[in-house]
């Protein structure tokens, strides 16, 4: 893993915001079982014609690039003074989408679709063009058929921040702080269940059967990089952290491997997704593991979180 050059904070934190979206559908709609490519792929779509002012120039050879708030979503460039990273030229996204945890395909008139938006850092200050893009979403259809929908409402902690009828905001977003470096939770044991699919992988190989190393390694990397490039870079202890890491064991793990497809317009093509459902227990000194492992249940783990993947619960003793 790349060293993080970093400068010192009072504390390791980072900042998020969870708006809860809820669509109606206008009509008849057929999704797919995964809906977080629906929407995913739906989003970006509608927030490229809403943000973006040239949609058919590559952001590659764009001037706009740095500053385009499309391109910073979607995109998400590395900024040209980072320090880390620079052999990629994408950096994590700072959103991500966590689809509705059901079976539901079929969508009758009226009926609605509940999904929820986590925005990270800086990320927040673009909430006016989410909510705009969600409208837009909706006109355009979501699925094969591109069935309408239309936005009921979208809520904060069970308060209506956005009505979809008057069009209107009717209170400021609210953001929360996670934190690293308060109370600890004792813990020997903890059982992490995945929610939606999971995609890490570990000396080049997609891990089926994740150990806990394998896990909090990808969970580590994640927080550090959205905290670097989206909110404000913290001290972590990589190394350490993980050698400790390497001592928690497996007791019980049972995973089974999804595949699916997704259509993406950008590209204009069908793309293969994978990723292992599931659940494991570990065991070990979990202490200095939980607040990291907390935050996880909010930003998730593995590729593909911009599509809800990675999305876990944990309970522990």
């Amino acid at each position: 893993m790349e060293a993080v050059d970093t400068i010192s904070v009072p504390d390791r934190r980072i900042t998020v915001a969870r708006l809860a979206v809820t669509l109606a559908a206008r009509e008849p709609a057929r999704l797919p079982y995964y809906k977080g490519s629906a929407i995913r792929g739906g989003f970006g779509l509608a927030f490229r014609r809403v943000a973006c002012p040239y949609p058919r120039r590559e952001c590659a050879n764009c001037l706009l690039r740095q500053q385009c708030v499309w391109s910073y979503v979607f995109a998400t460039p590395r900024p040209e003074d980072s320090t880390i990273m620079r052999k990629y030229e994408t950096i994590p996204h700072p959103f991500v989408i966590e689809p509705p945890d059901d079976d539901k395909t079929e969508y009758g008139t009226g009926e609605e679709l509940g999904f929820t938006l986590v925005l990270v850092g800086r990320a927040i200050d673009a909430v006016p063009y989410f909510i705009y893009t969600f409208e837009q979403m909706a006109e355009q259809g979501l699925g094969a058929g591109r069935a309408r929908f239309e936005v009921r409402g979208i809520a904060q902690d069970g308060q209506v921040f956005y009505d979809g009828h008057a069009k209107s905001i009717l209170s400021p977003v609210k953001s929360v702080t996670l934190t690293f470096d308060g109370d600890r939770e004792a813990a020997r044991t903890a059982r992490v269940r995945f929610r939606t699919p999971v995609r890490m992988t570990f000396e080049g190989r997609m891990a089926r059967r994740p150990q806990f190393h394998v896990l909090f390694r990808s969970l580590l990397r994640r927080i550090g990089l959205l905290a670097y490039f989206h909110d404000q870079p913290m001290e972590i202890d990589y190394k350490g952290l993980i050698r400790r890491a390497e001592t928690i064991v497996t007791t019980r793990a049972s995973f089974a491997t999804m595949q699916w497809r997704r259509y993406s317009t950008r590209q204009a093509r069908a793309i293969e997704m994978q990723g292992v459902m599931g659940s494991a227990t570990y065991e070990g000194d979990l202490e200095p593991f939980i607040p990291w492992l907390r935050v996880g249940e909010v930003l998730h783990v593995g590729k593909g979180t911009a599509f809800g993947m990675g999305k876990y619960e944990m309970e522990v003793k």
